[in-house]
């Protein structure tokens, strides 16, 4: 419950910065450059916030990382209320918040293992996705109706009041449950070394490696989809942020769909199906947002999108984490988070930068088209090398 109000104050405060920029700045480059900067050190950091989870007492470490989150969220809605923010001031403010990210995820993730086990571990994912989803919905509605009621301010000023309830809620599970926050004791080789010994573990491991390699595409040609938005809401489609905000949170109610119904049936079957059914559709739906010409067409495709995207990673999430022993699943969950946020910076750049020349519908059209042409060749590449 305390992840999903954090969560959901997490989405309020990144469709409003995104909007932020548009506003001040009137340039989709700059949306994709705000997207570029904030998961940047997600790239450079979450192998480092990996490690770190299977060394340090991960709830406690969990506590620090979101009062750090919640002080740059104060100081962003101060900025904005004052009237003295600045894109320069928006970028510096968003590094920071995806720093704290990068130590984040890895942790949060790995935890979610140690609370639920391994037999239930893909419902467990599922429930997360769940409160993540419910908050990508929830989310994206509430900042626009901030919005357009005047209160860019609140949307941030939200943010820093939700992670107050991650925080109450570490609190109570570090002393209700105090043998989560022990880490499984590998601090005998050093960190390189650490970081070394997961790299080598997927490298020989197949299906570890060959859907890492897949989300590598998704974080570069598909996942920076959001950073369009703002632009296909406005100048493509004519919308306002308070529609614009509509269209992200079918987004994420397709997303929450998904998740639901992966934590009701994801039990079933093999997860490498899921998995790839997921890689195929997910490209396909991105095509679809891309060919939309209204406000109803958008919001159907984006719920298509979120549902296909939650199956995908959830799969992928599962299967990573299932495969990983103990000592590892931290630093798996870094590479993960590497390849799917950390990536994120450079898709983010380069397709700010490719909307602005070519249009946002030939830019989503190409990257989507890519990733689709990648999932197949990683799918084929395993018949060609028999089952994994």
């Amino acid at each position: 419950m305390g992840q999903a109000v954090a969560l959901f104050g997490t989405w309020v405060q990144g469709t409003a910065q995104r909007w932020l920029v548009l506003e001040i700045t009137n340039s989709t480059f700059c949306v994709g450059l705000l997207g570029m900067v904030t998961g940047l050190p997600i790239l450079l950091f979450a192998l480092i916030g990996g490690m770190l989870a299977d060394r340090v007492p991960k709830i406690s470490f969990l506590i620090f990382i979101h009062f750090m989150l919640m002080a740059q969220a104060l100081c962003l809605g101060l900025l904005v209320e004052s009237g003295d923010i600045t894109f320069s001031l928006v970028l510096l403010l968003a590094s920071m918040l995806g720093v704290g990210m990068a130590f984040e995820v890895p942790a949060r993730q790995s935890l979610v293992f140690d609370l639920v086990g391994r037999k239930d571990i893909t419902n467990g994912i599922a429930i997360h996705s769940a409160a993540f989803n419910l908050a990508r919905f929830g989310g994206p509605t509430l900042a626009g109706f901030f919005m357009s009621a005047g209160l860019m301010a609140g949307c941030f000023f939200f943010k820093a009041f939700s992670s107050l309830c991650i925080i109450a809620s570490l609190l109570y599970i570090r002393r209700a449950y105090s043998r989560f926050n022990s880490p499984p004791g590998n601090g005998g080789i050093s960190a390189i070394d650490a970081i070394k010994e997961s790299l080598a573990f997927v490298a020989h491991h197949r299906l570890l490696s060959r859907v890492l390699i897949a989300i590598i595409f998704f974080g570069i040609l598909l996942l920076p989809y959001s950073i369009l938005l703002p632009s296909l809401g406005r100048d493509v489609l004519g919308l306002g942020a308070r529609d614009y905000g509509l269209m992200c949170a079918a987004n994420g109610l397709g997303a929450l769909a998904a998740a639901v119904f992966v934590a009701a049936f994801g039990h079933r079957g093999r997860r490498e199906r899921w998995w790839w059914a997921g890689s195929f559709l997910f490209p396909v739906s991105i095509m679809a947002v891309s060919c939309a010409h209204n406000f109803i067409q958008a919001s159907i495709f984006l719920f298509a999108s979120g549902f296909v995207m939650v199956v995908a990673s959830t799969s992928a999430l599962s299967i990573l984490q299932i495969e990983s022993s103990n000592e590892l699943r931290g630093r798996v969950m870094g590479l993960f988070s590497t390849c799917f946020m950390g990536l994120f910076p450079f898709g983010s750049f380069f397709q700010g930068l490719a909307a602005q020349e070519f249009g946002i519908r030939a830019t989503m059209m190409a990257c989507s088209s890519l990733a689709l042409a990648a999932s197949l060749l990683l799918f084929m590449s395993k018949s060609w090398s028999g089952s994994t």
